[in-house]
């Protein structure tokens, strides 16, 4: 009887320790008294970067960032570091009351709070891909090495003076500079607005967006946002007579930028 008393007493004490275990197994591997989630491979997403790295007023606007990027910008707010994002392209991002790059720099800044110090090259007038490059028309007002870079590369102005094939060689100069000021930037590449029934237009876009996340970089695709180029609708987005976004054509780009850079869907 003292026996099966004592083997029975054994089975209860090795019951618990295998579910204590167990549930340590599921909550993580414990270091200094943090559980640390175990991963079966070690690239985390931007979203699990930021789950496991929350910060005060900013968790989740991280989200939709490259999951590099996102480690950055959190250590740098970590930090109370400044991160130097420019905005660079033609004239169509100048900043005035109803642009998109006003509205996202306000929208940014009331997500952030002083995270972000953001700056606009909008280079004006009709400028193709080869004059920003001979005339080094990029670097222009960049008094901060910047972190992170936003760069509309000037495709519009380009579409029908420059073969895309070389657009994209003057494109890899334009980033060969700028990773000269700072080798750790980070580079979104967007096209311009979209134009209704343009019939060459359309091909240098897509293929920017090819050549742009052939090499490793992020496009900003915001003419998901915009109703087709091969619609009428369209026309309410873009000023009579022209081909410059009017107020709503602004307000769209927008909501597409501040909506991926602050973790939006």
């Amino acid at each position: 009887m003292r026996a099966f008393m004592t083997l029975i007493v054994l089975v209860c004490i090795g019951t618990i320790v295998y579910g204590n275990y167990h549930w340590n197994s599921k909550l993580g591997t414990a270091v200094d008294g943090k559980v640390v989630d175990v991963f079966e491979n070690s690239t985390a997403t931007a979203t699990e970067v930021v789950n496991n790295n929350k910060e005060e007023g900013i968790e989740g606007s991280f989200a939709n960032l490259p999951a590099a990027l996102a480690e950055t910008l959190i250590e740098k707010s970590g930090n109370e570091e400044v991160v130097n994002l420019s905005i660079i392209g033609s004239e169509v991002n100048a900043l005035h009351d109803d642009s998109w790059s006003a509205i996202f720099i306000e929208e940014m800044e009331r997500t952030y709070d002083g995270l972000f110090n953001i700056t606009v090259t909008a280079v004006q007038g009709e400028v193709t891909t080869k004059d920003v490059v001979q005339g080094n028309l990029h670097l222009e007002n960049l008094n901060t090495k910047p972190d992170v870079v936003i760069l509309e590369p000037f495709l519009l102005d380009s579409n029908g003076l420059i073969l895309i094939d070389h657009s994209l060689v003057n494109i890899s100069t334009i980033i060969k500079d700028l990773k000269a000021e700072n080798p750790d930037v980070f580079l979104f590449l967007q096209p311009a607005q979209p134009i209704q029934n343009a019939i060459y237009y359309p091909d240098d876009v897509e293929a920017l967006k090819s050549w742009t996340e052939e090499n490793g970089y992020t496009y900003l695709n915001h003419w998901t946002s915009w109703p087709d180029y091969q619609s009428d609708e369209l026309q309410d987005y873009i000023n009579p007579d022209s081909i410059i976004p009017n107020e709503k054509g602004h307000e769209v780009w927008a909501e597409y930028m501040v909506n991926y850079f602050t973790g939006n869907e």
